[in-house]
């Protein structure tokens, strides 16, 4: 149960997680109704975006907890807490490596250099890597194949930048490992730059965003006044305002935590540091 919830919730399926949780426990209901009416009234246009997030990630953990206590399921950690704080009751490490630890690498493709260097050297150690470049289909899903691999993998490593930090899928990716990581552990976050750390890159990034959610606004009256289809736009758009709203939630969870550094002549005695959480070495 407590699984079901957990990849339900890290896939954006929160109605799916709260209905599997409403079998089980009449608690849910109240979280049931309450992300109806955030939903009403986001649609309605009552909330902004960001308010109605919010909402959703106090659901979120909310059912996240109540899953926790379904046939006396421990209760999840609170959240903030991260890769470098004390959470060894699961050690996932150990049983990853007593199996072959199995890893997806999270990166921008603009980091590509970056993430063949990961790569390389965590095969060099004998560590199974999946990444996108190589491993999704033709034709796949990007967002089923992000799903998967966060599914199917012992541990995610982020590949953490000024470029991914400003994706809106890798800041997708991200959310989604900072919440399995309070329940497994099994997230390791590296970094090739400062921008996590530069007070500066906030405000920076945050203006770029703002230009490109205006251009997209533009192309999107654009199409209505032409009569087209706004579609090539709203996905984009989307990402751009999911992106803003979380930004400030991520680089604030990113400074809480244990971030490997791994730039410059950093590189190879950070990622011995992560060979040796991949193999269980404390």
């Amino acid at each position: 149960m407590k699984e079901q919830i957990q990849q339900l919730v890290a896939e954006g399926r929160t109605e799916d997680a709260l209905a599997l949780l409403a079998q089980h426990s009449s608690d849910a209901l109240l979280l049931q109704a309450r992300f109806s009416n955030g939903k009403k009234q986001y649609n309605m246009g009552l909330i902004e975006y960001s308010e109605w997030q919010r909402t959703q990630a106090q659901i979120n953990y909310a059912a996240l907890e109540l899953a926790s206590t379904i046939k006396g399921a421990g209760k999840p950690a609170a959240p903030g807490h991260g890769a470098g704080q004390q959470q060894h009751q699961h050690a996932p490490a150990e049983t990853a490596a007593a199996h072959g630890s199995k890893v997806f690498i999270s990166y921008n493709h603009q980091d590509s250099f970056a993430m063949r260097s990961v790569k390389g050297f965590l095969e060099d150690h004998g560590i199974k890597v999946h990444v996108d470049i190589s491993d999704m289909s033709a034709g796949e899903s990007i967002q089923g194949f992000i799903d998967e691999a966060f599914k199917n993998n012992d541990f995610v490593i982020s590949v953490v930048s000024r470029n991914s930090l400003l994706s809106g899928w890798v800041n997708k990716e991200l959310t989604v490992a900072q919440v399995l990581n309070q329940f497994n552990n099994n997230w390791i976050p590296v970094s090739i730059d400062d921008a996590a750390f530069n007070k500066d890159f906030f405000f920076e990034a945050n203006e770029g965003i703002d230009r490109k959610i205006s251009d997209l606004r533009g192309q999107v009256k654009k199409a209505l006044d032409s009569e087209l289809d706004i579609a090539p736009f709203t996905d984009e758009l989307k990402r751009l305002q999911d992106l803003k709203a979380s930004l400030a939630s991520t680089l604030s969870n990113l400074k809480n935590l244990l971030v490997i550094d791994i730039s410059g002549k950093a590189f190879d005695s950070g990622m011995l540091k992560v060979v040796d959480r991949l193999k269980g070495k404390k």
